[in-house]
């Protein structure tokens, strides 16, 4: 019998078992970096059943977790439509030195949620002027979120 319990641990050993991937588009406009989370494909299954996915992002540093922000939890999906645009207000030469951090987890009422892959994304190599919207593979993340 394979327990849900396994599968995180499962995960945690074998990164291989992390896959999917994330669709954003990012812009800095008016004063703020807009993150707009589009939708996830082809997320790890916990237990043989569908994920019920959520989004955190990050501005890396962050020490205080101040820049922790959530999307809403899409109930058993393995290909979720998330469509929550996510704003940090700061100026755009602070933008520049962080790292965007994005993780998808899994939500479970009962047990800890689960880390389903994440990926971190350099906004000193983006053109944020103009809109971009970009695919990305999910990995596992040496940062703890």
């Amino acid at each position: 019998m394979f327990l849900f319990s396994d599968f995180v641990v499962s995960l945690m050993k074998d990164p291989s078992r992390i896959h999917g991937q994330i669709k954003l588009s990012l812009e800095y406009q008016r004063g703020a970096l807009l993150v707009l989370v589009l939708h996830a494909v082809d997320l790890a299954c916990p237990n043989g059943q569908p994920p019920s996915p959520y989004v955190k992002t990050y501005l890396r540093p962050d020490t205080s977790r101040l820049t922790k922000r959530k999307t809403r939890v899409v109930r058993r999906s393995k290909h979720p439509s998330f469509m929550e645009m996510i704003e940090y207000r700061l100026p755009l030469d602070m933008i520049r030195q962080r790292m965007l951090q994005i993780s998808v987890w899994h939500h479970d009422p009962l047990q800890e949620n689960s880390f389903l892959g994440g990926v971190s994304i350099p906004l000193s190599d983006i053109p944020l002027e103009k809109e971009m919207t970009e695919t990305y593979t999910l990995t596992n993340l040496t940062t703890s979120t």
